[in-house]
């Protein structure tokens, strides 16, 4: 069977098995996160609300923020089985964030290599910590516009192999690593950053959501892009074009990481099926990892690349980084991060504005309980311009700050 021809539902299906078959069953570990939140915004409305705000929140109350459970089966000595469901509000909805097949064996020396199958998300975020629960921010409420991106529009729908030397294993403080993976479904990345552009947030999108777009003129029935619907489906698989990505990892004893990733989703950009199109998107990502002294972290990711569909009715290039310094105080961590982010257009329709600029800066403090419980709250100011809100009715200059409140229990 052809890559590109896998069944859309081979990432259930891999929990499913592990859940219900009575012997794994019985050796499932189990661990959640909730996070229920209190918080006041200003601002534009929020995406999550259709908007073109760059903030999950808008207005006050109080909100849940995450209900994660994750299941992991231990099939073999080498084989392991994970899944992970989110519940999110704005829309609430139940969905799969994860599920893969993982084979992980016992290295004999200090090369290691590991593998895993399904729905996963690629490598390089770091702002988690890879002990807890994927794609969660343990320092701030919000991630950085990057990681908020590659959480709500990427995910690997496929194979992914790494490679690795341990400098432990042979007395050296210096560790590398190599990755690749081949995946589908992944055709309409690039949707977002083109009609929506960054967001600075944590909402992780499920593989059988649909996210609503603006109201914007170019995909109404009378627009220039009339075939492309509003709600858009993420994972879905257009063109059967498998896509890839490379990474390469180095590690001097815990002190310092380093990651470089290039991702190519090889989508055919004049591909369109049930009403929306493939997007070549493509990007190159570097990211840092410092602990220059007891107590201190400082993070930096980067990213470049560009999107298009159809005959470059939509392109444009994109670009992200951020700087983040933690400083751990007592049982808590603060925490600041700026953010910078933009989008150059660079298609036929002038109708239809895509570019954008910004900035946001994130100041946190993540207090330990105990337990399992903990509080984070966050200051978050996001000030960015994109002439496309023009065509809602909005001012293309836009202000957005939340104060936020995160009481959390992770088990």
């Amino acid at each position: 069977m052809p890559f590109a021809a896998l069944p859309r539902s081979i990432c259930p299906l891999v929990m499913l098995a592990a859940l219900t078959t009575p012997h794994f069953a019985r050796a499932v570990e189990w661990s959640g996160l909730l996070d229920v939140r209190a918080q006041s915004a200003t601002g534009e409305r929020s995406w999550t609300r259709t908007g073109m705000g760059k903030t999950r929140a808008d207005g006050d109350g109080i909100r849940l923020g995450k209900a994660i459970l994750a299941a992991q089966v231990d099939i073999g000595d080498a084989l392991v089985a994970s899944a992970v469901l989110n519940g999110a509000d704005r829309p609430r909805l139940v969905d799969l964030q994860e599920a893969w097949l993982g084979w992980n064996p016992v290295p004999s020396g200090p090369w290691k290599i590991r593998a895993r199958a399904g729905l996963f998300f690629p490598p390089g975020n770091e702002e988690i910590d890879y002990q807890a629960l994927t794609w969660t921010p343990v320092r701030t409420i919000s991630a950085s516009a990057i990681n908020s991106w590659i959480g709500e529009e990427l995910r690997t729908k496929g194979l992914e192999l790494s490679l690795s030397h341990r400098g432990r294993a042979s007395g050296s403080p210096h560790d590398v690593a190599v990755t690749a993976a081949v995946f589908n479904g992944n055709d309409p990345a690039g949707t977002l950053l083109a009609w929506r552009g960054w967001s600075v947030g944590d909402r992780i999108s499920g593989l059988s959501e649909a996210i609503s777009l603006a109201d914007l003129p170019v995909y109404r029935a009378d627009g220039a892009i009339d075939k492309q619907a509003r709600d858009i489906n993420l994972y879905r698989e257009i063109d059967g074009r498998a896509g890839y990505y490379a990474a390469l990892h180095y590690a001097f004893g815990d002190r310092l990481a380093l990651t470089a990733l290039h991702y190519d989703n090889r989508g055919d950009p004049l591909v369109v099926k049930q009403r929306q199109y493939s997007w070549a998107t493509k990007f190159n990502h570097l990211g840092m990892r410092l602990r220059p002294a007891a107590g201190w972290e400082l993070l930096a990711q980067y990213m470049t690349g560009s999107t298009a569909m159809g005959t470059r009715a939509a392109a444009l290039d994109y670009r992200a980084w951020y700087v983040l310094a933690s400083r751990r105080l007592g049982d808590g961590m603060l925490t600041v991060r700026h953010d910078r982010f933009a989008t150059r257009e660079d298609d036929i329709l002038p109708s239809d504005p895509n570019g954008e600029h910004g900035r946001a800066v994130a100041l946190a403090y993540a207090y330990d309980l105990g337990r399992g419980l903990g509080v984070v709250t966050e200051l978050l100011a996001v000030r960015s311009e994109r002439p496309a809100r023009r065509l809602v009715g909005d001012a293309p200059d836009q202000n957005e700050r939340s104060v936020t409140t995160s009481l959390r229990w992770q088990f």
